[in-house]
């Protein structure tokens, strides 16, 4: 139990802490005066663009996966189990990943196990896809980290076909046979290299929805950012934001905007961005979860009926 109540509190208080820390000495008249009614504008229109695309993106990227199981399935359908999933995704990626299996699960009458299939190949593809373009523009602009971004972009692509290619041989592999047999690891081991090279490409249009509504957001501020370091930033940003330490990446992206971006910004405002930004992005999602959160009770009053 206080295993439990640590896993959901910690992360609240690492994002508090690491704001705290942030506005520490920070004029915050300065910090609000930044925010204007066009700030306010430009960030809500590009939101509202923003999330259109990227619900379109991830649910043809869970279509296309989900035909290789069970056909009949609609978007329809798979787009409000992945805006349902939103709000435990607030919380922790895990829960939304979780909370999207069991959705799946539901209204294509698949196993768990094979739902969860499809959404963790959709995610090590999203992982593989931002560090190999992090990893390519950190090389292009030449940092000082170079030579450790080129090996971690190495070690990220070798990683992720090296584990397909595990998952997909016929040799014994002695105690690991049992595993790489589980239902879970399914759509990894048996996605079609056409299949997997269109998910790629959907995954890489995904990422840069997110590069560029992070672009509004710099645009918005009237903030002038390089392209490549726009992109190589962003993503690292994401990377960072998606460790889970914090809340939804709140405070941990912060640190990681100011620290980035600090020769294109001044602290004030590039905290003011990133706050806009992380707050937009938390609204959004919270009220695309909110419109079809009745799918867990739906699916709740169903299985007690089916009991009963």
């Amino acid at each position: 139990m206080t295993r439990t109540l640590l896993q959901r509190v910690l992360p609240a208080l690492v994002s508090l802490g690491i704001l705290v820390f942030l506005l520490r000495g920070i004029d915050l008249g300065t910090l609000a005066a930044a925010v204007t009614g066009r700030v306010l504008w430009v960030m809500g229109l590009g939101l509202v663009v923003y999330g259109a695309l990227t619900l379109y993106l991830e649910t043809l990227s869970l279509r296309r996966q989900l035909e290789g199981f069970v056909t009949g399935v609609s978007d329809w359908t798979i787009a409000r189990s992945k805006c349902a999933s939103y709000l435990l995704g607030i919380l922790h990626y895990a829960l939304g990943a979780a909370a999207l299996s069991v959705l799946l699960q539901r209204h294509a009458a698949i196993s768990l196990a094979r739902a969860a299939s499809v959404v963790i190949l959709v995610a090590s593809v999203d992982l593989l896809v931002v560090l190999c373009l992090a990893g390519f523009g950190t090389l292009w602009v030449h940092t000082s980290g170079a030579s450790v971004q080129g090996g971690l972009l190495v070690l990220a692509v070798f990683g992720f076909f090296a584990g397909l290619a595990v998952l997909r041989t016929d040799r014994s592999l002695g105690p690991l046979d049992r595993l790489r047999q589980l239902t879970i690891f399914e759509s990894l081991r048996t996605v079609s290299p056409a299949r997997l090279a269109e998910l790629l490409l959907l995954r890489v249009a995904f990422a840069a929805c997110f590069v560029s509504i992070c672009a509004t957001a710099f645009f918005a501020f009237r903030l002038h950012v390089p392209v490549v370091e726009l992109v190589a930033g962003v993503l690292i940003v994401a990377l960072v934001a998606a460790l889970p330490i914090a809340v939804s990446g709140l405070g941990t992206s912060q640190l990681a905007f100011a620290y980035l971006f600090s020769a294109y910004g001044d602290r004030e405002t590039l905290i003011a961005m990133s706050l806009v930004l992380s707050a937009g992005m938390l609204l959004l999602r919270a009220l695309m979860g909110m419109v079809f959160a009745r799918e867990y009770t739906r699916e709740a009053f169903r299985e007690t009926r089916a009991s009963a």
